[in-house]
């Protein structure tokens, strides 16, 4: 794929070359950076229809935005000068769009976004989507429908991205993983050299650590990899109280055992949960990975029950992975946005929702 030359050091301002640190100019950003994703949004409504969405957060806006930042302003540019392929690995696509009560104008899921916003084309799209019932929403109203994420998935990614491009794949991303990682390897075989760009969105805890591990190892094959994981730390130190507090360790003991990789959670004292779940994943992540790199993006809107990171974990190269600095820009205007009623307004107004978000999230 020709790409043309693209400076490692990527700037992140807005179009007009201003910066975006101050809570104005980090205003008028995110109100064009989520028009734009309402567009795209539109456009896949228009071929695909409105049924089989995911509900929309404030959590999922800036979760997204950030992968959408780090795609197009990063990760694209920096690795097309480097490699001679590149992927995205989507381990939790979904159905392809999200939709917010009150409006009629969805926002494209991950898989759709790494398509629509890389600077330059990836090589090819890894997608593992859910295979099994699950509560979903139309994009044209309140209505509520059970059905199968991947049918939906499957409808919209293969109406926009090219056969030869997306790798779909049905089911758990812990057990169907070795697909992904054996279409890597095709990928350098055929090209001669492969990276790849990982961005794993579960609920909760629903990512086995040894599933992560599984696509590390791939360095010792010269398949190197970027990681946007999202931890959502309150929602597990909440768990790990409740078992803590019933003595009764059960189903979801065990999916935290596989989570963290390790049973070192069962000794986290009452008082700092959630502290240590953050420590203690973050240690682990950089036992898995070579020469580490972990930058971390805090989020929280100022709601009890939602406190989230986006972690990014890269290695270490001989240039010093100067792009890095350009994540820790993009960090910061993720902060100055980090504003319940501002990123509410900026919702509304691209949108088109008049009525206050806060009364359902």
């Amino acid at each position: 794929m020709s790409r043309g030359f693209y400076t490692h050091r990527v700037k992140f301002c807005d179009r007009d070359g201003g910066s975006m640190t101050n809570s104005e100019d980090a205003y008028d950003k995110l109100y064009k950076e989520l028009k734009e994703l309402r567009d795209i949004g539109e456009k896949v409504l228009e071929k695909t229809g409105g049924r089989g969405c995911l509900l929309g957060h404030r959590w999922t806006v800036l979760k997204l935005l950030f992968l959408k930042l780090y795609t197009r302003d990063i990760y694209t540019p920096i690795i097309a000068n480097y490699y001679p392929s590149m992927a995205f690995v989507d381990l939790f696509a979904g159905t392809g769009l999200n939709k917010y009560k009150d409006s009629n104008f969805p926002i494209p899921r991950s898989t759709l976004i790494a398509w629509f916003c890389a600077k330059y084309p990836f090589d090819r799209i890894f997608a593992i989507g859910y295979n099994r019932p699950s509560k979903l929403f139309d994009a044209n109203s309140d209505k509520k429908h059970r059905d199968i994420p991947y049918k939906y998935l499957y409808e919209r990614t293969t109406r926009f991205i090219p056969k030869d491009c997306i790798r779909l794949i049905e089911g758990d991303a812990n057990k169907t993983v070795d697909k992904v990682i054996n279409g890597l390897r095709e990928m350098k075989e055929r090209y001669k050299g492969a990276h790849y760009l990982a961005f794993v969105d579960p609920n909760s805890c629903e990512i086995h650590l040894d599933t992560i591990k599984k696509l590390i190892d791939l360095e010792r094959e010269g398949i190197v990899g970027d990681f946007i994981i999202l931890l959502q730390a309150r929602l597990i130190a909440k768990g790990i109280g409740r078992i803590k507090d019933s003595r009764k360790r059960g189903g979801l003991a065990e999916k935290l055992d596989k989570f963290f990789g390790t049973k070192d959670w069962r000794n986290f004292p009452t008082g700092e949960i959630e502290s240590n779940v953050v420590n203690l994943y973050e240690k682990q992540l950089k036992e898995l990975k070579q020469k580490p790199i972990v930058e971390k993006v805090d989020i929280n809107l100022m709601r009890e029950d939602i406190h989230y990171y986006l972690l990014y974990v890269i290695r270490k190269t001989s240039r010093g992975s100067p792009y890095v600095e350009t994540v820790k820009l993009i960090r910061k205007f993720v902060k100055a946005i980090d504003k319940k009623d501002m990123v509410d307004q900026a919702i509304g107004e691209a949108l088109g929702i008049k009525s206050s978000l806060t009364s359902f999230m």
